[in-house]
């Protein structure tokens, strides 16, 4: 019997999913022991909840038994550190979030043999009408529109299209090529930025042009739009910085979707306040939530999501059931993991 135990919400309608994947499994699942959802799909439940000693204990009894680990558990003081002590007959966790590299670093996993996948995926359909979203609002002027509405005021002037524009991908992982799929109809040209890049390529068939980390400059100085969807590893951390931003076209768009620690947030604001940029569209920020003293609220050129565009229910838990129950189907068989961790790279 392999046991697999469940550390965030799931409807029960998807725990019997996962019972069903094969008849050797043992499934615990206690939802009085995991954060209660703001809406369907939440796996972080609400500011200040706590597990009781009591509840603290029998988690930690429950986590001791598990093989297979749905999700990083959390406890009375957030996020279990010690995972590999409190859970020695750990193998593998499945991650509920794309980039699982600093969950796993956090749990203490980086260091020992347990296994990590992420949701690498899940989440890239959102994220990519988000980007599009903010292109189209920026090529249409859509914030000139609304004052014009709010004043009565009927005035003709030019707007711009996404045809022949060049917009620059930085990262072309599951994120960025959904990306590339939504903005292609549109006429724009894909220029993708990624860690490494061979002829043979997969990523050819996601972008017109591609380009070296080591040669983003290069790329920002072509691009008309900036769309950043990379992790936070090590590697990646600011990369987006004042030198970066120098080297970007004038009155470039920029939208970042990956991580907020990838971008130099002071460099991008001077960008925004002195024109490099014509604007921004941020989902997520070095700090989250966004200090209430930060410059960014108070930019009108600047759209601000609360690291939440990416949140929509009537997907996430299919999609995230999915993605589990393929991956337990596939450790039962000694099969390749979907989306595993390189726990070097970070991603």
């Amino acid at each position: 019997m392999v046991t697999v135990v469940i550390a965030s919400f799931l409807e029960e309608k998807h725990v019997e999913r996962i019972r069903e994947v094969d008849s050797n499994l043992r499934v615990l699942y206690r939802p009085d022991l995991v954060p209660p959802p703001r809406w369907p799909g939440d796996h972080v439940g609400p500011k200040g909840w706590r597990l009781s000693p009591e509840q603290e204990a029998e988690l930690r009894a429950m986590l001791a038994e598990a093989e297979v680990l749905y999700d990083f558990p959390r406890g009375s003081e957030g996020q279990i550190r010690d995972l590999a002590q409190v859970a020695p007959n750990l193998r593998w966790v499945q991650g509920s979030m794309a980039g699982a590299g600093e969950v796993a670093k956090r749990a203490g996993l980086l260091e020992t043999d347990v296994r990590v996948t992420t949701a690498s995926g899940v989440y890239s359909g959102p994220l990519a009408e988000f980007v599009v979203m903010a292109l189209l609002a920026h090529a249409k002027n859509l914030d000139r529109l609304r004052r014009d509405k709010e004043a009565r005021r009927w005035e003709q002037v030019p707007v711009e299209s996404l045809e022949n524009k060049a917009l620059c991908i930085v990262g072309l992982g599951n994120i960025g090529r959904v990306i590339s799929e939504r903005a292609r109809p549109f006429g724009m040209r894909i220029l993708g930025v990624k860690r490494t890049v061979r002829e043979d390529d997969p990523a050819w068939d996601h972008a017109d042009k591609l380009y070296t980390t080591g040669q983003l400059k290069d790329a920002l100085r072509e691009s008309d739009y900036v769309a950043v969807t990379l992790p936070h590893t090590p590697q990646t951390e600011h990369l987006i910085d004042a030198g970066a931003l120098d080297a970007v076209k004038p009155g470039a768009y920029f939208v970042n979707v990956g991580r907020g620690q990838v971008v130099d947030e002071a460099a991008l604001i001077e960008a925004l306040q002195n024109g490099r940029l014509s604007g921004a569209a941020l989902d997520v920020f070095e700090t989250e939530p966004l200090p209430e003293e930060s410059p960014l609220w108070e930019l009108e050129n600047v759209i601000i999501s609360p690291h939440s565009t990416d949140i929509v229910p009537t997907a996430i838990n299919d999609l995230q059931t999915n993605l589990f129950c393929e991956n337990l189907r596939r450790y039962l068989a000694g099969e390749p993991l979907l989306n595993e961790l390189d726990k070097h790279l970070m991603y």
